[in-house]
């Protein structure tokens, strides 16, 4: 196996795509919660522990699945089952990611930081991906250590979390429902095939799957008011916040309706839209 082969293997193993989204979430709730008081060394704390944080617990997690994934089409080629990485390689390269970013957070953080990563580590690896396989509503469980990352922001630019940081929080964890369960639906009979029991794949009708994408994405319009009612942004920053919200439903609507993996998969593309947009909104506050 070549090297180039090797490193690719390993940036893999970080979901590069996933951990960027997390990152820019991150990163906007530093800026908009240090305001004036910006500092690079601060920015770029945020961005080494939670980049290395989602760095070790998705190669954790790959680590931990490393059985079903070789049963599923869309993951079979992942470093692990492929070959590319051995599992031992793997575990390590976790592991010690896992840690760095948890010692930053709390070393060049603070305190606060420092338990939140630990706690995202512990429920995301502990209690979230056992789950997948024991019950269809993970993604509720999941959802929370995933929204951690505009608390950790947050946190490292005031050491508190007050109202706005939970608006944040609540941003992030609404997101995921529509988000993972457009995936989920794209690639229902993979998931069947892992014995992974997701909504998609038990919920024959559909209803749950409905509800899980339609109710969060009306709380995500929902809450793009909460800006302008406590007085960070403007009206117009909530009017965007909602119209973004909007655009985001009509998408969750025609997904959950035609139950069809072409809308699921504009589902997904539209979830990646939005997240960035929302917080580049919330950033800027017009």
């Amino acid at each position: 196996m070549s090297f180039r082969t090797e490193v690719a293997g390993y940036v893999e193993l970080a979901k590069p795509r996933i951990t960027t989204l997390l990152l820019i979430v991150a990163l906007a709730s530093y800026a908009i919660a240090a305001g004036s008081n910006f500092a690079w060394w601060s920015f770029f704390v945020v961005f080494a522990s939670v980049g290395a944080l989602g760095t070790g617990i998705f190669s954790l997690n790959q680590w931990m699945e490393r059985v079903p994934d070789k049963l599923m089409a869309r993951t079979a080629r992942r470093p692990i089952p492929s070959g590319k990485i051995p599992e031992a390689m793997a575990f390590w390269f976790g592991m010690t990611f896992t840690v760095i970013g948890i010692g930053i957070s709390a070393w060049w953080g603070n305190w606060l930081t420092g338990v939140i990563s630990l706690l995202v580590a512990l429920s995301y690896l502990l209690v979230y991906t056992p789950l997948k396989y024991k019950t269809p509503y993970h993604t509720a469980l999941g959802a929370l250590p995933g929204a951690a990352p505009p608390l950790a922001g947050w946190a490292i630019a005031t050491g508190t979390l007050d109202l706005y940081a939970w608006v944040l929080f609540g941003v992030l964890f609404l997101w995921q429902f529509p988000h993972f369960l457009s995936i989920e639906m794209m690639y229902r009979e993979d998931y069947a095939k892992a014995e992974i029991k997701v909504l998609p794949v038990v919920d024959v009708k559909g209803f749950h799957v409905a509800w899980q994408v339609v109710v969060p994405t009306l709380a995500l319009i929902a809450l793009g008011l909460v800006p302008f009612l406590i007085g960070v942004g403007s009206w117009i920053t909530s009017v965007l916040a909602c119209g973004l919200g909007v655009f985001f439903l009509v998408f969750g609507i025609r997904a959950v309706r035609t139950r069809e993996v072409l809308h699921a998969r504009h589902l997904l593309r539209a979830s990646v839209l939005y997240l960035p947009l929302v917080f580049l909104v919330l950033y800027f506050h017009p």
